[in-house]
């Protein structure tokens, strides 16, 4: 099994929304940021609602894409079966007798040259490693950035994935793999295109109802304009920020988990092929 590793990158979302049209947008929300039921029952005044804190959060996600290649040859008897009055067939200048055999029918040996493709996509949320429905967000213009430090500019807060590289192409991987019958293989190999680490812009708005002491927090999706309410208070500053070599830690014995004691041969792609140079 030969498992090859290409591009890895981080990329960075670029917001469709200015933080100019979010403060536009959560400030014409004031009212409807504590819900419907305070909304009607309640009637809370314009005036008596304020927005507290603007934080702007970049927040990671993982795409993978591979492709596989099975190549090999397999051994097979072929039942044919022949019209009653067959006593015996000549076929390749082989001589097969029908006569006696259950079913007025005979076998023939052959060799059969098999290709198997395949390909796999995955998007996976970087907090727990689970499949996330954020392909939508593939689409939108985006930089490659050098290294997530590069990301952390001003006031925004940047959230460093729980997910490393590793276990996101183990993932990918694990779904390309298969198992055949084969006699001789010629070919088997699984091609990581790309693993990529994403990070999206969303702001996060804190509303105060002053008469009231409460605080709620929305969410905006700088990408799509999307809006969410969420529980909690707005996500603190971290201050740890991963390298290159903590978040993309792909290497033979990464890999070699995906198959253990078996024989796999790593070609690494460009942030790892660096990170094993130093």
């Amino acid at each position: 099994m030969e498992i090859n590793l290409g591009d890895e990158q981080i990329v960075e979302l670029q917001a469709a929304y200015t933080a100019e049209q979010i403060r536009d947008k959560a400030s014409a929300k004031r009212v409807d940021a504590f819900g419907s039921v305070a909304k009607l029952i309640q009637r809370p005044k314009f005036e008596d609602i304020e927005i507290t804190t603007i934080q702007k959060r970049l927040e990671p996600f993982w795409f993978a894409a591979a492709k596989a290649r099975y190549v090999y040859d397999r051994r097979h008897t072929y039942r044919i079966e022949v019209a009653p009055e067959v006593q015996a067939v000549t076929l390749g200048g082989r001589e097969y007798d029908v006569a006696g055999e259950r079913g007025h029918a005979f076998q023939v040996e052959g060799l059969e040259h098999c290709l198997e493709e395949g390909r796999c996509e995955l998007i996976l949320d970087a907090e727990q490693g689970l499949e996330a429905d954020l392909g939508k967000y593939l689409k939108f213009p985006a930089n490659i950035v050098a290294d997530v430090a590069a990301l952390a500019q001003g006031d925004t807060v940047v959230m460093p994935p729980e997910v490393r590289a590793s276990f996101v192409v183990r993932k990918v991987v694990s779904s390309l793999m298969k198992t055949f019958q084969a006699d001789q293989i010629h070919e088997e190999r699984i091609d990581v295109e790309q693993v990529s680490l994403f990070y999206r812009p969303l702001y996060a708005v804190e509303y105060l109802w002053k008469t009231k002491q409460k605080k709620q927090v929305w969410e905006y999706d700088a990408l799509t304009g999307e809006t969410r309410a969420v529980a909690g208070e707005i996500r603190k500053q971290v201050a740890r920020i991963l390298d290159n070599d903590a978040l993309f830690d792909i290497g033979a014995d990464a890999i070699g988990t995906v198959l253990p004691g078996a024989n796999v041969a790593v070609k690494l792609g460009r942030l790892a092929a660096r990170k094993i140079v130093r």
